[in-house]
């Protein structure tokens, strides 16, 4: 059974295990808040799910914190960051900070990141471009490792999950959020399926046969199975996505494209800034986009469908539900993350 929790109460937990590795303060609150409104908003995978995995990272060394955000070199509209491998969270939020910044000058801004860990859900930092009324847009690949996703026509990992979001502010509404991984889910869903004890969906794990597998401990067996690119029939375009996601993830960044087992596994990260105002007053701008929302949402519905949803309005949803009701986590994460607090 899982244990409800609220949010306020992931806080504090989160805060107080931070607290005990002598985190900086302000990069613990960065780090925090992007696991907990992960998990408000229903995606568990990048929840505090991820606690443990910081602790046990923090203990190799494997991120530093307080580490400076250098800058390679920029211009006007344009930035290439390292992140001289500190915390993912806080490198992706300064990312997009800076991008903000320049959009408001220059109308579109780009910045490249390397030498960064994992960030987590990038729909919350594409938000916090939508809060400023303007276009967020992030991709991230596994900064050349992580390579668990099947090419189309393969049955060998060879890409990362090479997520993408993009969120889109409108006056007086929850932002529309696209968020999602160029594989058919991300990878920490089958984690979250293999705590629970369940079974994963055909379809989205072949084995090291090429063989579809619905075991979630095969993905981290001898040789592991594979995630498969999303799409279904038409799985071919959910890998040319996730190939355009790698080069600009990877090879602009400088990061590295998908390579192997080599690679260190962080983040590279894209992220794109377009100022609305730019282009037009934003009043309109969210007019219309409303306009364009009721339009798609007065079509018949299939039979058992309640509603047409917008890209990102389950999240919303869940959120509000879970403030009602509560944050559900699984038995064995909360066992691993009593385990910390011991």
């Amino acid at each position: 059974m899982p244990n409800f929790t609220t949010a306020e109460e992931l806080t504090a937990i989160c805060r107080n295990v931070f607290q005990q590795l002598n985190i900086p303060a302000a990069e613990a609150e960065i780090v925090t808040r992007s696991m907990v409104d992960a998990n408000r908003v229903g995606h568990d995978s990048h929840g505090v799910i991820h606690l443990p995995k910081y602790v046990r990272e923090l203990e190799a060394g494997l991120i530093q914190p307080g580490a400076t955000i250098e800058t390679r070199h920029e211009s006007a509209s344009i930035a290439v960051l390292d992140g001289n491998w500190g915390f993912g969270p806080v490198i992706a939020t300064r990312a997009v900070e800076l991008a903000i910044e320049k959009a408001t000058q220059t109308d579109i801004s780009a910045v490249a990141v390397s030498r960064c860990n994992e960030v987590g859900r990038l729909g919350g930092y594409a938000c916090l471009a939508a809060d400023a009324e303007m276009i967020g847009m992030l991709m991230a690949n596994d900064h050349g490792g992580g390579t668990c996703v099947a090419p189309h026509g393969g049955i060998e990992g060879r890409l990362s999950t090479n997520p993408i979001a993009c969120a889109v502010p409108m006056d007086g509404h929850d932002p529309i959020v696209l968020d999602m991984s160029t594989s058919v889910v991300a990878s920490g869903k089958v984690r979250v399926k293999q705590h629970r004890n369940e079974a994963v969906p055909q379809g989205w794990l072949i084995n090291a046969k090429g063989e579809s597998t619905t075991n979630p401990d095969d993905f981290y067996g001898v040789p592991p199975a594979a995630l498969l690119p999303f799409g279904g029939i038409a799985q071919h375009k959910g890998f040319g996505l996730s190939v355009i996601v790698d080069i600009l993830a990877g090879a602009l960044t400088g990061t590295g494209c998908s390579q192997g087992a080599d690679a260190r596994v962080g983040n590279g990260l894209f992220v794109l800034v377009i100022n609305v105002a730019s282009f037009r007053a934003f009043p309109g701008f969210s007019a219309e986009i409303e306009q364009f929302i009721g339009y798609l949402k007065s079509a018949k519905r299939a039979a058992g469908v309640d509603a047409i949803r917008m890209p990102g309005e389950r999240g919303w949803e869940e959120q509000r539900k879970r403030e009602r009701e509560g944050i559900p986590i699984d038995a064995k994460t909360w066992q691993q993350i009593q385990a910390l607090l011991s």
